[in-house]
Order: C-alpha cells, then structure tokens, then sequence
C-alpha cells in the first residue's frame, strides 16, 4: 500500500510539471540584433510566443504606435516555426518600428491575447527591452555656409549652330543621292539614251556574269527586263509594268511592226515566263539561246527603227526643197 501510494505522488508532481511546463512564454527580440538606432531609422522588434498545440493566441495590430514615442511602420504576417517539442509550437511576428524623438524607451509588458474554451484572457511577455534613439552628433565649431551664386558659363551657340548645320547638310545630301539613286529617268532623260547602245551594253553584261548557271530566275528577270527597257526607250511606250501577253499586243501598234520579230520576243518571254513563275528549270544552253534572241531582237528593231528615222529625215528634206 505504501509503494502504491508513493506511486500516485509520483504521477501526480509529473502531471503538475507538465501543466507547469505548458505555460506560455513570450519573448522579445529586435531584428537585426541593436539596441541603439538614429532619430528615423527603422528596425525590426521580433515577437515569438512558443504555445501548446491546443492553445490559441492573438497578436495584437496596433494602430499607428506601439507605444510613446515609438512608431508603428508595418505588421509582418504571423509565421509557424518549429519547436523542439512536438507537443508544442512556435510563433512568431515582426514589427518594423522608428522613432523621430530622441530617448530611452522601455517596450516591457508586451500583449497579447489567450483563446481557450474558458474565455479569452490577456498575457503579457516578462521580460522587455530598451530601444535608444540618438541623434548625429554635430560638430560644435561648423560653420555654415552661405549658398553660393549662379554660376555663369560662357555661351557657345556657334557650336550648337555648327552642329545643326553640319546634320543639316548630311541630310540633304543623303537625301539627294537616294534620289538619284532609286528615281526612275525622266522623259527628258530617256531622250538622250541611246536604246540601242543602252541595251547591247546591258546584255553582255548579263552575258558575262554567272547567273545564267547559278541564278537561272534571277538571269530571266533581268534578260526581260533589258527587253523592256529597251521597247519603252525606242517607242515611248511603258512596258515595265506590262505583262508579257500585254506587251505582244501593243508592238503591231508600234515602229517593232514585225511579224519576225514578234513571233523572236514571244518565244522569248515563254520560256521566261515559265522559269519565273512554273519554277522552270532552264538549262544553260536555254539561257544562252533566250540572250541570242533578245540580242538579235534589239539589233533587228534598231535597223527597222534607224531605217524608218532615214526616211523620215529624207521626206522632210524633199519638202523642204522641192524640185523645180
């Protein structure tokens, strides 16, 4: 009876321990580790609380001060940490905090509320801290100084006025070598071309590079474009635009009234048609037989077109001069 007995007192001062041992401990810290901060400056007042698990506490929200003199900037949400223990758990809050007058000020007795089944109760930290604000120490024999004039600098509006025209310049000659690179000839400037000379020129430069072998659409654009060219500088006539079928129509209507060489430059723009646009693939033998006959078709317009200039140029002469 007597050893039973002592076992109940036993299993009774555990069970008062553990109560004991359950009780809530609130604890106050600052964040990063100082006690002393200048008039404005901020710190972090760190709250953690360590609860048992079936225990609910509150942490208050404050307003606008945490208490005289100390100034409230943010709340940080409330985070769950771990205990050492399973059987309890770990809270913690951050109060970032400031303060614009000078002093010694004691955060002691911190609040905070207990939720249990027997009503809501108000606990408190048991140990508190000292924050010290200071201010800058200022030297005692400074020295204002006065503000100092408007300083004046020396003008410089000929640079400026340089520099503008110089840009100036740059533009406007930029602008007029793009013109007169990309713009097409004038009427007045086709005038004085030589078709004839013009396109000859053309093609055996055509004849001499590779494109023939290499490039075979690129080689009929340019072949058909001399073409045009040339029909547009001989007959005045705007055939760049034009398509192929477009272009055989108009020559009966011009000085190129030819059955030859019509039925010569047909064949000529099919088969460059086809390279174009049916992704023909042309031989080299093909490429040299289409340049023969957009050679031979500007040679033989250029006879028709010096023998009708011949004529012309006689009648006038004889109407100029009639016999007696």
């Amino acid at each position: 009876m007597k050893s039973r007995f002592l076992l109940y007192v036993f299993v009774l001062a555990a069970l008062c321990s553990g109560k004991a041992g359950a009780q809530i401990e609130i604890t106050l810290d600052m964040e990063p580790e100082r006690d002393t901060i200048l008039i404005g400056d901020q710190v972090a007042l760190k709250v953690s609380v360590t609860v048992p698990k079936n225990e609910l506490v509150v942490f208050p929200d404050f307003d606008k001060k945490l208490s005289e003199g100390i100034e409230l900037i943010e709340a940080k949400k409330v985070d769950t940490l771990k205990s050492g223990d399973e059987n309890f758990r770990r809270l913690e809050r951050k109060y970032l905090i400031t303060s614009f007058d000078e002093g010694n000020y004691h955060i002691s007795k911190f609040p905070m509320l207990k939720i249990s089944p027997s009503g809501v109760d108000t606990i408190y930290s048991s140990k508190g801290i000292v924050l010290t604000v200071v201010t800058v120490n200022l030297d005692e024999n400074f020295q204002p100084y006065d503000i100092r004039g408007i300083r004046t600098y020396p003008s410089r509006w000929w640079l400026w006025i340089t520099l503008i025209a110089v840009a100036a310049l740059a533009i406007v000659g930029l602008a007029i070598y793009l013109i007169r690179k990309y713009r097409k000839p004038s009427a007045s400037a086709k005038l004085k071309i030589n078709p004839y000379l013009w396109a000859t020129h053309e093609l055996e430069s055509l004849k001499n590079s590779s494109l023939a072998a290499t490039r075979t659409k690129e080689y009929y654009s340019q072949l058909t474009d001399i073409v045009r060219e040339y029909i547009d500088l001989q007959t005045g006539v705007s055939s760049m635009e034009k398509t192929s079928d477009e272009i055989l129509a108009i020559l009966p209507g011009t000085i190129f009234n030819s059955e030859e060489l019509i039925v010569n430059i047909r064949d000529l723009f099919s088969i460059a048609d086809l390279v174009k646009f049916a992704k023909y693939p042309a031989s080299v033998f093909e490429c040299e037989t289409s340049w023969e006959e957009a050679h031979r078709f500007v040679i033989q317009s250029n006879n028709i077109a010096n023998e009708l200039k011949q004529s012309e140029n006689e009648d006038s002469g004889n109407i100029g001069n009639p016999a007696v």
